[in-house]
């Protein structure tokens, strides 16, 4: 070994021991790069050794470039391809998981296919998303069904108030109109809030009173099939009360012949007005 060699040594191992000494590995590099931002983390020659091993793995490796901002889509596409996005929309294999009684919609998975290659995404990622999509689609549709449930109940509640012991009688003569004159499917025709024409409070009333019409006027047969108890609206109760208690009626005359029967008569009303 010449005499320039075993002073090279030399000098390392004094650079190892003062270093040893420091306890600082850092003071034995150059100081122009000591401070460097890429060494922050880095907290003995060991993990300098790493890195270093690590870096010399990557040269040589594929790598891609990213466009600038005068790219064309054509520069993009090939960025898209070269992480994994496939060659065509139709490459993409998706699993939609569509739920239990659902019908899968082709239409919708192809827009789908579309979209995700025109965003460049990889097949892991579009599958990601459609995961994603589907569990909202269920959980919003379970939503609006809940929502929908509401709806028809709070419909049926406020009937029930207006239309007192008569709801049932009501309901009927309406249905015997539909069926007698009109199309029981147009009462599943969805209107623009989303709501059944079925299931629409006004559209109930209005066949209820052409119904409640044609039994007074018509008489109670008019209707195929339809046979109502007899009972009132609490309105319509209300009006027979109020003849029952006119002044000067036998309600008002307890030596009346009529007198308890007008009151047995006014307690049968009042209780229909209470529903």
């Amino acid at each position: 070994m010449s005499e320039e060699q075993v002073a090279e040594v030399s000098d390392v191992q004094e650079d190892v021991q003062e270093v040893a000494q420091s306890g600082d590995w850092r003071d034995a590099i150059p100081e122009e790069v000591r401070g460097h931002r890429s060494l922050e983390h880095i907290n003995d020659v060991g993990a300098l050794a790493k890195s270093y091993v690590h870096a010399q793995s990557m040269i040589g490796a594929d790598k891609v470039a990213i466009p600038g901002k005068s790219a064309t889509p054509e520069d993009w596409r090939e960025v898209y391809t070269k992480l994994g996005a496939p060659q065509a929309p139709d490459g993409y294999e998706i699993n939609h998981n569509v739920p239990e009684g659902a019908e899968f919609n082709t239409e919708m998975a192809d827009w789908f296919n579309n979209a995700a290659y025109q965003a460049g995404l990889t097949p892991l990622q579009a599958q990601a998303l459609a995961d994603q999509w589907n569990e909202m689609s269920v959980n919003s549709a379970q939503m609006q069904e809940t929502d929908y449930e509401n709806y028809v109940q709070n419909v049926e509640t406020e009937l029930r108030k207006e239309f007192g012991q008569a709801f049932e009688d009501k309901l009927m003569l309406g249905n015997g109109v539909v069926e007698q004159f009109g199309n029981p499917d147009l009462l599943e025709v969805q209107l623009a809030d989303g709501s059944l024409l079925g299931d629409n409070p006004e559209v109930i009333k209005l066949m209820a009173s052409i119904g409640t019409f044609m039994q007074e006027r018509l008489g109670e047969d008019t209707l195929e099939g339809v046979k109502t108890n007899g009972a009132m609206t609490p309105d319509q109760a209300r009006d027979k009360l109020s003849e029952l208690t006119a002044q000067g009626s036998p309600y008002w005359d307890q030596r009346h012949p009529e007198h308890h029967w007008y009151i047995n008569e006014a307690l049968k009303f009042r209780e229909m007005m209470n529903g």
